[in-house]
């Protein structure tokens, strides 16, 4: 069995463990070949979502993260395993499910520094406004958005400036199943303006068209690290310091730097 044929194999199997809960056991029996002549990694086992051009299973090398992830913990003495989801069941299966390690990619925020061990930054994410070109919004600080009600993704952190209007009930928001539902809504003038990540807009405007009606405006609302969210236990710590220690000996931005200079039209 050569390499690649090794990898897809393992993949489709764990893949399948995940979904149908088979316990860890089984699914690290099945997946523990060896590729002839090389030394059998530990697996790394991690649940991520649908966040293009960051995580897809159609994306080369599985999106941006994933990339980034891999090599990482290849340099750490794992290969990486991840199964796709929505984002609820994402942080479900990363944070309480036996057959994952940790979810991926997550922005930093106090509340999930408490709830995981997080890794340094894999990565940033630029965040901002995005509305129709014929309708902008003009804003300076945070507090000039709270007469508009804006689309946002159920569950994902805005930016702390933001994300405490919203609990202080300063800042109306229309919350959405994902970044794509949001981006349908605005072309179809069903939302005024949506917070998104301009590589994450981009991207979807590419696949579904109206980047010509769409803008990002310049003015971002945060730019947040990126971060791989190992679970909060003995395992997840020696997980996340062997993952940290390999990443400190590479360089996120040029890993990103590379992954769209090969895969342009990906951007």
């Amino acid at each position: 069995m050569n390499v690649i044929s090794y990898s897809l194999v393992a993949r489709a199997i764990w893949t399948a463990c995940a979904l149908t809960a088979l316990t860890t056991l089984n699914c690290h029996a099945q997946t523990s070949f060896a590729t002839p002549g090389t030394p059998t990694a530990k697996v790394m086992r991690l649940a991520t979502l649908e966040w293009p051009p960051y995580n897809g299973q159609l994306l080369p090398q599985d999106g941006l993260s994933t990339r980034v992830a891999t090599v990482v913990a290849k340099s750490a003495g794992y290969r990486l395993m991840s199964a796709s989801s929505d984002w609820a069941t994402t942080v479900e299966r990363g944070e309480k499910d036996p057959n994952y390690e940790g979810y991926f990619p997550v922005y930093f925020n106090t509340k999930r520094e408490q709830a995981c061990h997080l890794s340094q930054s894999i990565g940033t994410s630029l965040l901002g406004v995005a509305t129709l070109r014929g309708a902008p919004i003009t804003w300076n600080t945070i507090s000039d958005l709270e007469p508009y009600k804006l689309g946002v993704v159920e569950g994902y952190v805005n930016g702390e400036a933001f994300d405490n209007a919203i609990k202080e009930k300063r800042q109306a928001v229309e919350a959405g199943a994902s970044d794509a539902q949001n981006v349908k809504k605005l072309r179809e003038g069903k939302i005024r303006g949506i917070v998104i990540d301009k590589n994450v807009l981009n991207y979807t405007l590419s696949r579904l068209g109206g980047a010509d009606q769409v803008v990002f405006n310049p003015r971002p609302i945060a730019q947040l690290t990126l971060h791989v969210c190992f679970k909060r236990s003995p395992a997840g710590l020696e997980m996340r310091d062997a993952f940290d220690a390999a990443l400190k000996k590479l360089d996120p931005a040029q890993l990103e730097a590379e992954y769209f200079r090969t895969f342009p039209l990906i951007r």
